[in-house]
């Protein structure tokens, strides 16, 4: 829990799909229900991140309008920059559950210091994490106990 999670894990160019703060709500669904993913890192023509759209801003939108997703731009209803919350990469699986907790929130966005796109952890690969040393962890005493440990 006190590794740091670009020790465990392909931090940068781990974002695969991204979008621009001009694409409509309907195209940034079609593209999370594409690719099975609840949130699209907004970025501008540089890689810069501007904001994050997730489903609970879609979600957030859709209840309070009756307006068609069809016509309106991602930038309106994304996390806007100066409200993320982001991490460089350097942190321990144990701090980043507890932004992720604390902060209600299951992507974090990894920037380098000029705030470019680097990754994202998704609240899934914690638990993947976790799940992966907990196996281990367990096929470790069992062998110890079993005396298969090597001496």
């Amino acid at each position: 829990m006190n590794r740091k999670i670009n020790e465990l894990f392909k931090v940068k160019d781990n974002v695969t799909f991204t979008t621009g703060g001009d694409t409509t709500i309907k195209q940034a669904v079609d593209e999370m229900n594409a690719h099975h993913i609840g949130a699209l890192p907004v970025v501008d023509k540089d890689g810069n991140l501007q904001g994050i759209v997730t489903e609970r801003d879609v979600m957030w939108k859709l209840a309070g309008t009756y307006d068609l997703v069809g016509h309106v731009p991602v930038k309106d209803i994304m996390t806007k920059k100066e409200n993320l919350i982001v991490i460089s990469g350097d942190e321990t699986i144990a701090e980043i559950m507890k932004i992720m907790v604390s902060n209600k929130i299951h992507h974090l966005p990894i920037v380098d210091n000029d705030f470019n796109l680097q990754g994202i952890i998704v609240i899934r690969d914690i638990l993947e994490m976790l799940l992966k040393d907990a196996k281990q962890e367990t096929k470790d005493l069992k062998d110890y106990v079993t005396s298969k440990y090597p001496c």
